[in-house]
């Protein structure tokens, strides 16, 4: 090493739980227990919270969301899907009435 280089830094490792000196300890050894233990009963966890009802008359055929064409596109743009933008058809093929569903990526929902 000559004059002009200025010292090497000692090369850290992280593979050792070991703490550096001068260091803040390792984390493990910073967790406390809790003085309360706390037990889990499966009867007292609170039930889940219901599904959200679906929304959409169509499903895309790519990824099965389902989904409401917008209504405030022109005839001649594409409809993309909200989850994975996949192009589902044009506004005017979702509007017709039949749907032409021969030219969509998509599935009409019958409504139960």
């Amino acid at each position: 090493m000559s004059d002009s280089e200025p010292p090497r830094r000692k090369t850290l490792s992280l593979k050792s739980p070991v703490a550096a000196p001068g260091g803040p300890p390792p984390l493990e050894r910073m967790v406390k227990p809790s003085a309360r233990a706390t037990v889990f009963t499966p009867h007292a966890a609170p039930p889940p919270p219901p599904a959200p009802a679906p929304t959409g008359d169509w499903k895309c055929k790519p990824c099965g969301t389902r989904f409401d064409p917008p209504t405030d596109i022109p005839d001649e743009d594409s409809v993309r899907c909200p989850s994975c933008n996949a192009r589902l058809g044009l506004a005017a093929d979702f509007r017709a009435d039949p749907p032409n569903v021969a030219k969509l990526r998509a599935r009409w929902l019958k409504k139960a």
